[in-house]
């Protein structure tokens, strides 16, 4: 899969080649999977995928292990290994990190970028994230616009660039297919990270936004269409992403994050207590829809010039009711006899009571307990536990405790069955993330 010919000689491109990034993370893969399905009818002849290593023969090594053994690749004919090429680098340096031979490939034989590489930890420190989601879509977008053939950019974002108030009862918050104001100039605010001179806090507090995640995330957004000039520039923002509802499988999931870090923990007996409102509505889209809107947005790129934004997302009636999602995650893992959710309810008083006497009193315990009989592994993962369920209510909060109605020119077609969907995506997490291993 590597030392594919030039442009010109025997064997070389004719078709359109796709440059993808983060094609070993969950989405990533499932757009690739598309890209290879839909790859005749859309001409492609080949996928470069950039993969974090040191050089090609590591960058192989990792592509084969991490993402071609993947049982998202199950349906793939034999041979499809053949239209895909992994090319060395990281997204956080300029060009991408790519050797001189990689680069000039690039630039002579792409077609089309997509940029779905990103951080999605929440907590990650605020010059970090930009790092990875403001630098790295900029290095991703010159790239491309250094390519003498590409047609078009497109960058995957977040639904939740749109800021959503407090998260107090009351009707879904509406986001627009359009960028969210930012309280200063996006250069500026972006300069002023790299510098250390905009302190975390602070800024998030100003703009409103939950976490760091979001916060880069709308920060690049406004970088990009800047920086776009005439490449057309299609901004793709999926909700909260969850196992897929028809290809490569339904219910295919290798990510135990966002959704499915609940659903994993709640089957498992591990987490007792939620905090949210049992009324409000989860927009949780699958992923394979989402990997469509970015497959179609590649190849059909707009065409007056101006920055397009599409939201990929279940909308309201497809969206999942917190006490629907705690009864069919319980029955649905019932026969293992582990699930006991004990309560779920606003954050307060109450949920600070349960949390601490369900999981903040018995992992302590259980970690005195390993600490005292020198079982420094066990100690540990009961210190980890405890520390996954403080992080599910610190970093979720406030997707559960509002409703959003996020505008869509293209919904979902058919539309999400919300009871369906979940078994879908519980028995996805049951085969892939606690049988199956990863999605393997």
């Amino acid at each position: 899969m590597s030392g594919a010919p030039a442009e010109g000689e025997p064997g070389a491109p004719r078709g359109r080649v796709v440059l993808l990034t983060g094609a070993t993370g969950f989405v990533g893969k499932v757009v690739l999977d598309e890209l290879l399905r839909r790859r005749e009818a859309l001409g492609i002849e080949k996928v470069l995928l950039l993969v974090r290593a040191e050089d090609a023969e590591r960058a192989d090594a990792r592509l084969r292990a991490e993402v071609l053994r993947s049982r998202c690749f199950a349906a793939q004919p034999a041979g499809f290994e053949k239209h895909v090429e992994a090319l060395a680098g990281e997204i956080t340096r300029p060009d991408l990190g790519l050797d001189p031979d990689s680069l000039a490939r690039v630039r002579d034989d792409a077609t089309h970028v997509v940029h779905c590489a990103a951080s999605i930890e929440f907590s990650l420190p605020l010059a970090e994230a930009t790092a990875v989601n403001v630098d790295g879509a900029l290095n991703a977008l010159r790239l491309a616009r250094s390519a003498r053939r590409v047609a078009g950019f497109t960058s995957v974002s977040t639904a939740y660039v749109t800021p959503h108030g407090t998260g107090r009862p009351g009707p879904p918050q509406r986001g627009a297919e359009a960028l969210v104001p930012l309280p200063a100039d996006a250069e500026a605010l972006h300069g002023g990270i790299g510098r250390s001179a905009v302190g975390e806090a602070a800024l998030l507090r100003e703009t409103g936004h939950p976490n760091t995640y979001t916060l880069t995330k709308c920060l690049a957004e406004h970088r990009l269409a800047r920086e776009a000039g005439d490449l057309p520039l299609t901004l793709v923002r999926p909700s909260i992403v969850s196992a897929s509802r028809r290809s490569p499988m339904p219910g295919w999931i290798d990510s135990a994050a966002a959704f499915a870090a609940f659903v994993v923990l709640i089957a498992l007996g591990r987490l007792r207590v939620v905090a949210a409102d049992p009324e409000n509505r989860l927009d949780i889209v699958p992923c394979d829809d989402v990997a469509t809107r970015i497959v179609d947005a590649a190849f059909a790129p707009p065409a007056d010039g101006a920055p397009r934004i599409r939201h990929a997302v279940a909308g309201p009636e497809g969206s999942l009711p917190l006490w629907l999602c705690r009864e069919g995650i319980e029955r649905h893992f019932a026969p293992s006899g582990l699930v006991r959710l004990a309560w779920m309810g606003r954050r307060g008083p109450r949920h600070q009571l349960e949390h601490a006497v369900r999981h903040e009193l018995p992992a302590r315990a259980a970690e005195l307990w390993f600490r005292l009989r020198r079982d420094d592994r066990n100690a540990r993962a009961a210190r980890r536990l405890l520390d996954a369920q403080r992080q599910l209510h610190r970093d979720f909060g406030y997707f559960t405790h509002a409703s959003f109605d996020f505008e869509t020119s293209v919904p979902l077609a058919p539309p999400v069955d919300p009871r369906a969907y979940l078994e879908t995506v519980c028995a996805g997490v049951e085969r892939n993330l606690l049988r199956g291993g990863r999605g393997r």
